[in-house]
């Protein structure tokens, strides 16, 4: 296996230096809007903490489908690669790089990615665009800055391909696959080379949309053909029938489906813990963490309108998502109720409890492109002293004989093994079930618990186990 610089460059071969003099060759519309959007967005994700999915959802509206597209795209793109991209950077500014400006910086992350990974707009546009912009923004002083870094990167590209290649084995892995060098060290340690650097592969892909179908309102055959009255390709999942993959989501969205709620967009991975909960109708089912309600739709359809499951989150907000999302679901039997999970206001306990635990999210890496310059090594201890007080708390409502599933969306060990070895030797009353009668063997990492990985399953890295309750002797 070759280990240099694997990334594929599909601009650096082909770029041509914009004019010195800074005339356009050809009258192209401006995207100085888009541009500054673009800008605008990542440095609040640096440095107000926000989500990049919901900026991106809340800030797009007043522009064309062409320019939304390539704000996605970039944003996306500029956050995905930021390490590789600030690599650069670093090789052309001279100065303390992180001492720039949030906006001067994200300026230039963005115009390097769009040379590297885009084609559709000319080099010189691009950077006449980020001078215009510092320019119009800042002063002359700052526009002759990017000009200069954006140039030189032009006229050095090749050279730094070569450099990048020569780093030590870590940084250039850390480089190459923009990812922190401290968790593809921890990866590799985990999971050994090969298979570290395949995830790391894996979550600098475009991800494809993935959603399931709602048998509450529709039927299989009814739901495909629907499909393909509108054109629209899609792959059917081969052992989760009801979970199909989008590869055109854009053309998917112009239909109603999601707000007639005949499907709930949602990752296949998401279907292992409900499918291992196994709800039945008529039993009392609680699903802890539950917003914004993917699997509390999927077990409300399992249910068939019979029995009571409460749906429970922390935030007002996100609860009345939850709410929202389950009605147009046509879930019946549930209740949502708005409290901290670890002060328990029910006085009855439950049959069966799903605890998908927040965690580091590490296994959607793909969709959530600004996570891992988010979380620290801190964050996994933190996350897995929270998830093994929120076990705690579902121990304590779940009846003699019942089952509690855990899941997370991380891959780490101390957080999906680790926190169950620990829970087990707090609790002899609780054992842990085989899954083979639930899953494919294919997802099944020992007999007793299941873990997706984004480059060996196609779906979110996962992790998800079945503890059940000894029942009381008489």
């Amino acid at each position: 296996m070759t280990y240099g610089c694997i990334v594929k460059q599909e601009r650096a071969t082909a770029i041509k230096a914009p004019p010195e003099n800074g005339q356009q060759t050809e009258n192209l519309p401006s995207q100085i809007n888009a541009r500054t959007k673009i800008i605008e967005v990542l440095t609040r994700v640096d440095t107000r903490q926000a989500y990049t999915d919901k900026l991106l959802d809340k800030e797009l509206d007043k522009f064309n489908d062409a320019d939304r597209a390539l704000i996605t795209e970039v944003v996306n793109g500029a956050l995905r690669w930021r390490y590789r991209l600030d690599w650069f950077l670093r090789q052309l500014y001279v100065g303390e790089f992180d001492n720039l400006i949030p906006d001067v910086k994200n300026n230039l992350r963005s115009s390097i990615y769009q040379l590297i990974y885009l084609d559709r707009v000319p080099a010189y546009a691009v950077l006449n665009e980020a001078v215009e912009i510092s320019k119009k923004k800042y002063n002359q002083k700052t526009a002759n800055l990017v000009n200069a870094i954006l140039r030189n990167y032009l006229r050095q590209v090749k050279k730094l391909e070569y450099v990048e290649m020569q780093l030590d084995f870590s940084e250039r892995l850390s480089v190459s696959y923009s990812h922190p060098l401290w968790l593809i060290q921890r990866w590799i340690e985990r999971w050994g080379v090969d298979h570290a650097l395949a995830l790391c592969q894996a979550n600098n892909e475009r991800p494809v949309v993935s959603l399931r179908a709602n048998l509450l309102k529709t039927d299989l055959e009814e739901f495909k053909q629907k499909l393909q009255e509108f054109s629209i390709d899609f792959e059917q999942h081969e052992h989760f029938p009801t979970f199909f993959h989008i590869p055109n989501f854009k053309e998917f969205r112009k239909l109603n489906f999601i707000e007639s709620g005949l499907v709930s967009v949602q990752d296949i991975s998401t279907c292992i813990p409900v499918q291992l909960l196994d709800a039945k109708p008529g039993e009392r089912v609680l699903d802890m963490c539950a917003a914004p309600g993917g699997k509390s739709g999927y077990i409300g359809e399992m249910m068939q309108g019979e029995g009571m499951l409460v749906s429970m989150e922390k935030h007002h907000n996100r609860s009345r998502m939850l709410q929202d999302n389950l009605s147009r679901l046509g879930v019946s039997n549930f209740s949502v109720v708005t409290a901290d999970a670890l002060e328990m206001p029910f006085s009855e306990p439950f049959d069966k409890i799903l605890l998908d635990a927040p965690c580091t999210g590490f296994g959607v890496l793909s969709k959530r492109v600004d996570l891992k310059w988010k979380r620290t090594e801190a964050d996994i201890e933190n996350m897995s002293q929270l998830q093994g007080k929120l076990l705690d708390a579902a121990a304590d409502m779940l009846v003699p004989g019942g089952v509690i599933v855990y899941s997370t969306c991380t891959i780490e060990y101390d957080e999906n093994e680790g926190v169950i070895q620990q829970f087990l030797s707090r609790h002899p009353e609780f054992t842990t079930d085989t899954l083979s009668e639930y899953l494919p063997t294919t997802y099944l990492w020992e007999k007793d618990f299941a873990r997706t990985f984004p480059h060996v399953h196609k779906m979110d890295g996962s992790f998800a186990i079945r503890l059940r309750k000894k029942a009381e002797s008489n």
